[in-house]
């Protein structure tokens, strides 16, 4: 072990290091608690122990003790032991309390009363660090599965995407900035990082069921008759159907987009009916951005319309198709909204493409 001394008595220091060093361990010493901290402070893999007396010049021993434990507390541990002629109980509470030291000697003391505190030191500093090592080991195989997680996920994702893009490449560009916009809502909203990361991976979901309608519906330049809307209208039940059956949160949230992105606030929409709170929250998020980003780009159907068209189209809808204080929100947040789609799509131009075999 190596073992600092904070001792201002150079004759009980002198007895105090030539005993511990006759036990094999590297001592250091230091005449008052100000030269122990500044050693420790430039040397903090060197300690092990530490063994101070109460009464020094400069910085006393509970004073020195506590701003070590300070130093220590989130690093390597450190065994501390105070070392005094005061004896009285309510001087060890103070010890204990006020400096956190982990020990404490009674001046006088004998050579085996000595020998084995610090070998009871030596065992709990082995295991302490021994513990917090496994600890540390553990969080990183959490961070690294939570990872692997994450990156199946974007992966699963990327080859929905991947499908998409076989229909409709306008389709796969759409839902991209969907993920983002409803991303940033979530942030706006005072979501934890958790639920804003699903949503940002859901979201782009949310018209998978696409995929189970026909070529001469989905791409039809001109309007849907009754029977094509109502296949068209299927695409909310197919997206769900696909994701539903999942223990994982992300594709939960996605289903739940997939069914209720068309679900109206007035209870108009389908294929539920469902009316205010009764949609789930991501569903409302989505429904807004939705018909934000679609608005504004040219479909098979129709030419892309102004921003602030699209803007005053889904003032008219709040409290139809729309949650009132959502619509809110994205309205007064647009420029944040906007910004964050910016700064997505520049870094999507310089960074190399993901490539999933």
């Amino acid at each position: 072990m190596h073992i600092l001394i904070a001792e201002d008595q150079e004759m009980a220091r002198f007895i105090l290091a030539a005993q511990l060093r006759n036990w094999g361990h590297t001592v250091i010493e230091m005449e008052n608690g100000r030269d122990a901290l500044t050693y420790l402070l430039s040397h903090p893999e060197e300690v092990d122990i530490i063994i101070t007396d109460w009464d020094m010049p400069f910085m006393n021993g509970i004073e020195f003790a506590s701003k070590a434990r300070e130093l220590t507390e989130s690093s390597r541990y450190i065994y501390i032991i105070l070392l005094t002629a005061k004896g009285e109980a309510e001087d060890l509470v103070q010890g204990f309390r006020q400096g956190m030291v982990d020990d404490y000697i009674v001046k006088p003391f004998n050579e085996m009363q000595l020998q084995l505190r610090v070998q009871v030191a030596n065992r709990l500093v082995r295991s302490e660090r021994t513990l917090r090592d496994y600890t540390s080991n553990l969080e990183y195989l959490v961070r690294q599965q939570t990872q692997a997680i994450r990156e199946t996920q974007e992966e699963i994702v990327a080859r929905l995407f991947n499908a998409l893009e076989w229909r409709d490449h306008e389709t796969a560009q759409h839902v991209s900035r969907i993920g983002t916009m409803s991303a940033r809502m979530g942030f706006l909203l005072g979501w934890e990082q958790g639920r804003i990361d699903r949503i940002r991976a859901a979201a782009p979901l949310h018209d998978i069921g696409k995929i189970g309608i026909s070529d001469s519906v989905l791409l039809k330049n001109s309007s849907l008759n009754p029977d094509e809307y109502k296949q068209i209208q299927q695409h909310a039940i197919i997206g769900a159907q696909i994701l539903s059956g999942s223990r994982d949160a992300t594709i939960q949230m996605a289903e739940r987009i997939a069914r209720c992105h068309h679900e109206h606030w007035d209870g108009s929409g389908y294929p539920g009916g469902l009316k205010g709170d009764e949609i789930p929250l991501e569903a409302q998020i989505v429904s807004i951005a939705d018909v934000y980003d679609a608005m504004q780009y040219d479909r098979v159907y129709r030419k892309a319309l102004p921003e602030e068209e699209v803007l005053a189209h889904l003032k008219r809808q709040s409290g139809r198709k729309f949650a009132p204080p959502l619509v809110e929100l994205f309205v007064e947040r647009l420029e944040d909204i906007k910004a964050e789609l910016s700064q997505i799509e520049n870094s999507a131009a310089v960074a190399p493409a993901r490539i999933y075999a």
